[in-house]
């Protein structure tokens, strides 16, 4: 007795333990031929006797191949039945399945319908259907399609944007088996973009597709800057999923039958398709001269520590950059300080911040002065202007004139020694009227020279005449030299990439690696496009290793350009994990420029 009441008592535990039911239809495809076999699940987020649906429009194959499962996590019992089918269409037409039900505890509750939209089989369809009706055994229970039930997809919040506009690109997973393991075996190489790493959504959601449902989830989300105009194609992103599905072989016994066979890992290998993303010039229209690069939407703040000091004390000017877009490439506006006033390299302090919503944060910039002479000052031209995307305007935000007024400071200072205004003696001319005898022999001329008609005198006449006339040859020769305008950027390609390099050396002083190696990629692939005329749109690894293989470049040569290219792709995705010394690849850029145009013919 006491036994019949503990089941009795666990039974309606049991019972109101057990979360809400759900009954769901999905199908492997809604889009068949006449004699094509495609599978049918019903599955059930609890227990109970599913009603199926008329499927008189339809040959069933297989089935049911049933399953349950139980689950206890932190005290909650889940359970879930699912009972599939394997069937095919009989003739063509759009056809409706109607919804499966189940009585809960009085209640009915009904499933989603499905369309199935059959169209017109080959013969092959018709006698492989004919052929499994007849022996049923003869179709494996479903298998894993990966075309079907594991997809990738990517997506971008725009296909258009501007140079230095902010892109955010999603890959998500869809599927409708159990994933076992996910690795993910190719990334994009987002080639021609400034990669910013986001977080990805961890909650997982389903989404119907077609008629068919599956879990989603967010495996990678990217925030990336195009960094030159033109179509820039973000590649395939792959993965390999070690999957759970049921296994192929026949059921040993009833009980097999009734419960469903066993199940296996199975590896599946997936990958998104490329997307294209439009690169448009910023419009030139409008353009301010103090416009910097800034892409997105800003506030702006400037402050100095004081506007009261004495000669050779310290003042701290510090600009307040904050808003959201491409902040993190954002350098220190240039301020011209008075001539006065000494100055010392800019402190960058960033407070940045990568959301669901893209880059966003806050970057300040400090400069330390120190007047070294008394009097009035003043900082001006402190306005600072940025693209808004999203407005296609440039906005300028006013900053207001800035006044230091400079007391003269204490003779001697213990921190520096200045040579100062009050060091300074006015030069005294001492006994004006007493002057010294010349010692050295005077330069005595005869009466007769004169400089009149003399050979001098022509030369004088003639060198001008001259000098205009070489002026006329040079304009001349220099507008033959310019009229091929595609010869002119070549054999300026190692002058300009030399010049870029100054802004690589500047990041490679302040340890900056992940700007460095930006800086790199873009003045080695500066430098190619215009020693070899190769258009932005057209700017890859590929056609530059063609383009130098044409112009008899060795391959030691190329190999050496392409993998720098890629070591700052790579430090790009991941800059903590890259080593090496910041000064040797600086080195190694500027003799692999010099060697390539020792070697081009």
């Amino acid at each position: 007795m006491k036994r019949i009441i503990g089941l009795v008592f666990f039974i309606g535990v049991l019972t109101n333990l057990l979360p809400a039911q759900k009954l769901t239809t999905a199908v492997s495809k809604n889009r068949v031929a006449v004699g094509e076999p495609f599978q049918i699940q019903f599955s059930l987020s609890g227990t109970g006797s599913i009603k199926l649906p008329n499927l008189n429009d339809f040959d069933v194959f297989q089935g049911p191949y049933q399953s349950s499962s139980t689950s206890i996590v932190n005290g909650s019992i889940s359970q879930s039945t699912s009972v599939t089918y394997v069937i095919a269409a009989k003739k063509e037409g759009k056809f409706t399945i109607g919804p499966a039900s189940v009585n809960i505890n009085g209640n009915t509750v009904q499933s989603n319908s499905i369309a199935i939209d059959v169209v017109k089989g080959s013969s092959n369809n018709s006698a492989q259907g004919s052929q499994n009706q007849s022996n049923p055994q003869s179709l494996s229970p479903p298998s894993v399609n990966n075309n079907d039930n594991v997809l990738v997809k990517a997506f971008t919040n725009k296909t258009k944007a501007y140079i230095g506009e902010e892109v955010a690109v999603t890959f998500k997973l869809y599927f409708r088996v159990d994933i076992m393991q996910l690795n993910i075996t190719s990334m994009p190489s987002f080639d021609g973009f400034y990669l910013q790493e986001g977080k990805e959504n961890q909650n997982q959601t389903t989404e119907t597709i077609d008629g068919v449902t599956y879990a989603v989830m967010e495996v990678k989300k990217t925030f990336a800057v195009p960094q030159r105009t033109g179509k820039l194609v973000i590649d395939p992103f792959e993965i390999e999923c070690t999957v759970r599905q049921r296994s192929n072989r026949k059921p040993r016994d009833i009980f097999e039958q009734m419960m469903g066979t066993g199940y296996e890992n199975a590896s599946l290998k997936t990958k998104s398709k490329p997307i294209t993303i439009d690169v448009l010039p910023l419009p030139e229209a409008d353009k301010p001269d103090n416009f910097s690069g800034a892409i997105g939407d800003y506030t702006y703040k400037v402050e100095l520590s004081k506007d009261k000091v004495k000669a050779n004390d310290a003042v701290n000017l510090t600009i307040t950059l904050s808003g959201k877009g491409n902040i993190k490439l954002v350098e220190a506006p240039k301020v011209e300080f008075p001539e006065d006033f000494e100055t010392y390299d800019v402190k960058t302090k960033d407070n940045i911040s990568i959301g669901s919503g893209g880059v966003s944060g806050s970057k300040t910039f400090d400069y330390l002065l120190i007047p070294r002479h008394e009097g009035d000052y003043k900082i001006n031209n402190l306005n600072f202007t940025f693209f808004n995307p999203a407005k296609k305007e440039y906005i300028t935000i006013p900053s207001p004139e800035l006044s230091i007024h400079v007391d003269k400071g204490e003779e001697s200072s213990g921190n520096a020694s200045v040579y100062t205004p009050q060091n300074k003696e006015v030069p005294k001319a001492l006994g004006n009227d007493i002057r010294y005898i010349k010692t050295n022999d005077p330069e005595l001329s005869s009466k007769d020279n004169y400089f009149f008609f003399s050979p001098l005198f022509f030369a004088g006449i003639i060198s001008p005449i001259l000098l205009f006339i070489g002026i006329l040859f040079y304009r001349k020769k220099l507008a033959e030299d310019n009229k091929d305008v595609i010869a002119v950027k070549s054999r300026k390609a190692t002058k300009m990439a030399k010049k870029r390099l100054t802004s690589a050396e500047k990041h490679l002083r302040s340890n900056n690696k992940e700007l460095f190696y930006l800086e790199v990629s873009q003045v080695l692939y500066g430098y190619v496009s215009d020693k070899l005329n190769i258009p932005g749109a057209d700017l890859n690894k590929e056609n530059i290793a063609a383009s130098l293989k044409n112009k008899q470049v060795t391959d030691t040569t190329i190999a050496h350009l392409l993998t720098t290219l890629n070591n700052c792709e790579f430090a790009r995705y991941a800059p903590s994990a890259v080593s090496g010394d910041l000064n040797k690849i600086y080195n190694d850029t500027v003799e692999l420029i010099t060697k390539i145009e020792n070697e081009i013919k």
